[in-house]
């Protein structure tokens, strides 16, 4: 009832919103439980793609100064399917993959020679792991320098921000139409950015090494140069619509996430600041002018993507109705919270926001962006004052 009669009586959200357009493991190095107990093996599975791969798969140790290790195990990878058992081993690793593979942009089979292998590395393998090895891991281990496993980590994320899909613990599908249309989202758009490597090496006539390595020129930090963005835009773009070849069943961009691919994401902290009255918060609303630089990903009609804006754990537990919009054209993200919880909604952590950064931009400062029109308003719909917003 309480939600009832907020939404009825106030324009919280009907005027200003609806007309807006890990952990520590239990196995250590050298494969023992904390209590010297033999831990489990480590086996790492999963899928080499660049379309599916057929050939080996070599897993090795790396040295704790990054470099590469003893090999560890090799095994066979057929169709793209691969498990290989590194016994008690657990610490950072080395994947590298050779084979045949058919290529998605000219229907032709191409070679990944051992000499220039697909790699993928992970900064802590133990126990059953999951991974994919991808020309985007390749980026990735390209990306991150020596192998410690801090920089495994921050390569993996970098890759894994700009291509807007987890490429290590998301595993590609096989690029035709009956795989891609049992996929999710993510396989989805993982499959497809893969395929869009191959238009590019079709494209401007280089080998799927030298395509990788024009790829990680382009990357940086804030993300890819807009030479970069433009360069694999205009691939996926011309696979999914023009390419004969194309077998995924996809065929229009609008229908993956590979429109945002190229920018790198940067977060900011939304806190509420202000002494709780006797009136619980039962809603609040206010407008992020967002600064240059920076952008948000929304569907047509400006709702922003799942994941843009995230509610803190205590905003999560007042069980909130949400409502995000974002115009492009004025920089203004609209956010309206509503919720029936008793407590309402209390000073501290209320949620993160998710921008983009646009190519050739920095990530600003929080004090880059400004807050405004704060209202806040109790169960009733009264307005409830001194209640504000701050971004860090």
């Amino acid at each position: 009832m309480k939600r009832i009669r907020l939404l009825a009586a106030s324009a919280l959200i009907a005027l200003s919103i609806a007309g807006c357009g890990g952990g520590s493991g239990g196995t250590a190095p050298g494969g023992s439980n904390n209590d010297g107990t033999p831990g489990n093996d480590t086996v790492i599975s999963g899928i080499a793609s660049k379309g599916p791969i057929t050939g080996t798969i070599s897993i090795y140790a790396l040295t704790g100064g990054g470099s590469k290790g003893s090999l560890l195990k090799s095994a066979p990878i057929t169709a793209g399917e691969y498990s290989a058992n590194i016994g008690k081993y657990a610490g950072p690793v080395l994947i590298e993959v050779s084979g045949s593979y058919t290529d998605e942009a000219t229907g032709s089979i191409l070679q990944i020679p051992e000499s220039a292998p697909l790699r993928a590395a992970l900064p802590d393998a133990s126990d059953e792991i999951a991974t994919a090895v991808t020309p985007l891991t390749e980026l990735a281990v390209q990306k991150s320098g020596n192998l410690t496993p801090a920089a495994i980590a921050a390569g993996n994320k970098l890759v894994s921000d700009i291509f807007k899909v987890d490429i290590i613990n998301t595993l590609p599908v096989a690029p035709t139409a009956g795989a891609v249309g049992a996929a999710d989202q993510s396989q989805k758009d993982y499959t497809l950015a893969i395929a869009a490597v191959s238009q590019l090496s079709k494209t401007q006539d280089l080998p799927l090494s030298g395509t990788i390595a024009t790829l990680a020129a382009g990357i940086s930090s804030s993300g890819m140069s807009s030479q970069a963005r433009t360069n694999f835009q205009d691939a996926v773009t011309t696979f999914i619509t023009v390419n004969p070849n194309n077998t995924t069943g996809v065929k229009e961009v609008s229908a993956t996430g590979l429109a945002a691919v190229g920018a790198v994401t940067a977060s900011f902290t939304l806190t509420v600041q202000g002494t709780v009255a006797a009136r619980p918060v039962n809603g609040i609303q206010f407008d992020i002018v967002i600064p240059d630089g920076l952008t948000v990903n929304t569907d047509a009609t400006g709702k922003t993507l799942p994941g843009v804006v995230s509610l803190s754990t205590s905003a999560s537990a007042a069980a909130p109705y949400l409502e995000t919009y974002y115009s492009a054209a004025s920089g203004v993200l609209k956010i309206a919270i509503i919720t029936d919880a008793d407590t309402g909604i209390v000073p501290g952590a209320l949620a993160t926001i998710a921008c983009e950064t646009v190519p050739g931009w920095t990530v600003p400062q929080a004090s880059a962006f400004s807050i405004r029109n704060v209202q806040a308003a109790d169960a009733g719909a009264a307005t409830i004052s001194g209640i504000g917003v701050t971004i860090n």
